[in-house]
């Protein structure tokens, strides 16, 4: 049985298209990430999807980049060759959403760090030039 699913995450690598009888299979890995208590945990899902969905992320995804997937989410356990048991999570997608600009850069932005001194203090202007003499706090 399947369950409904949403995922926000990146892409693990560029969407591959298959050709089949009835339809093209667009095939993806995908990465959640959740941060709790300080320490970062990381699910990896196999992603499926069909029809005008499959050729849209087809063109439109690439490895890194964000998103929001909903879909039905069907779990299958298996044994490695070495005995460990393991869970294998598919998804096969019904809609996306992108959560950054389609002519985005595809992978994570480094972290911009700010110092105190960097924010405008009420002396200076946004503008570069003398303040307004009045009191409204309005730069021009």
């Amino acid at each position: 049985m399947a369950s409904n699913i949403t995922l926000t995450g990146r892409f693990g690598n560029d969407p591959e298209t298959f050709a089949g009888e009835k339809s093209d299979r667009t095939s993806f890995r995908f990465a959640s990430t959740e941060y709790e208590q300080g320490q970062e945990h990381t699910d990896w899902y196999s992603v499926t999807c069909f029809g005008r969905l499959g050729e849209r992320i087809a063109k439109q995804g690439a490895k890194g980049k964000k998103a929001t997937l909903w879909g039905k989410l069907r779990l299958r356990k298996y044994q490695t060759r070495s005995g460990e048991e393991r869970i294998d999570a598919r998804v096969t997608a019904t809609h996306v959403e992108w959560t950054e600009p389609l002519g985005a850069a595809s992978k994570p932005r480094p972290e911009t760090k700010y110092d105190e001194s960097s924010y405008l203090s009420p002396e200076k202007s946004v503008y570069g030039g003398a303040t307004n003499s009045s009191d409204d706090g309005v730069p021009f």
